[in-house]
């Protein structure tokens, strides 16, 4: 649930003219004193290993957040939200290699099942879907498809150090460290947010269906955003040490049939019916999971 309405908040966040890294950044700011309160209240972690893990796992994944969000601007949150169901392929790659990882067979059908509902988005051809100019089409699958990637590998080191620190020193960490990320990559986040130096000045490109004039975001959407997201992140933290990380993914996507429903009732997006039953595949994959995986 949270996971839905943060993707909602960050294209309407976008929408009015947020750009992709200055969103980020705040919402890092805005989760420090909670994550660090929630860090405290637990024992201080002892293996060199954990601080290793969690500083990798939130590098990787501001970066990843990063490049996903820039995609999220000039996609449909429908296709945005169901095509997170490639994670669980990844994270099977990743999980088997680095963690040992191997799921039962049926554990596997239920990843592919799901896997199969993500290609089936991949197909859609609606006419009025948010879609970028050709030209750019190549640097829209690239930057959602990076993005896919370094969170994937980033949670192989989550999932490490949640298992060697807790759960509170790892959402601490990976906090504080993807903020020092963010505002170390200046260039590379203008870039991906797609604002470019030009002397002086700034080139702006303009979003699908963006007023000319942004209005400037309050702070309040970006505060309501980094509790939706720190609490995401912590729930998710707690799935990675509950079960095989390929299983943990295939879980999250029982939230895409409604981030198909609000993409329709919110932001108008096309194709309900066809996006519907690829999200419902999706949920029958891990609902095999739960069931035998």
């Amino acid at each position: 649930m949270s996971g839905v309405a943060a993707n909602a908040l960050q294209k309407r966040l976008l929408h009015d003219g947020l750009p992709v890294r200055r969103l980020w950044l705040a919402t890092h700011a805005w989760m420090f004193l909670p994550a660090a309160a929630l860090a405290l209240s637990q024992p201080v972690p002892q293996s060199p290993a954990f601080w290793r893990d969690a500083a990798v796992a939130g590098a990787l994944d501001a970066l990843g957040n990063l490049a996903m969000v820039a995609a999220l601007r000039s996609t449909d949150l429908s296709v945005f939200g169901p095509l997170n169901a490639l994670r669980p392929l990844l994270a099977l790659a990743f999980g088997w290699v680095f963690l040992g990882e191997h799921p039962t067979p049926i554990g596997l059908a239920g990843v592919g099942i799901t896997a199969t509902g993500a290609a089936w988005l991949l197909g859609d051809k609606t006419p009025n879907a948010a879609r970028p100019e050709p030209r750019r089409m190549a640097s829209i699958v690239g930057l959602r498809m990076a993005g896919l990637a370094l969170s994937s590998a980033g949670a192989v080191f989550l999932k490490r150090a949640a298992d060697s620190g807790g759960v509170g020193w790892t959402v601490g960490i990976w906090v504080a460290m993807g903020g020092v990320l963010l505002a170390a990559v200046g260039p590379v986040g203008r870039a991906l947010s797609g604002r470019a130096s030009e002397g002086q000045g700034r080139l702006r490109e303009s979003m699908p269906s963006a007023p000319k004039t942004p209005r400037s975001p309050g702070h309040g959407g970006i505060a309501f955003h980094a509790g939706l997201f720190l609490a995401m992140q912590w729930a998710t933290v707690v799935v990675f040490r509950g079960t095989l990380l390929a299983y943990s993914f295939v879980f999250f996507q029982l939230g895409m049939v409604l981030q198909v429903v609000v993409g329709r009732v919110v932001f108008g997006e096309p194709a309900f019916g066809r996006r519907l039953a690829a999200s419902l595949v999706m949920a029958a994959g891990a609902g095999l999971v739960l069931w035998r995986g």
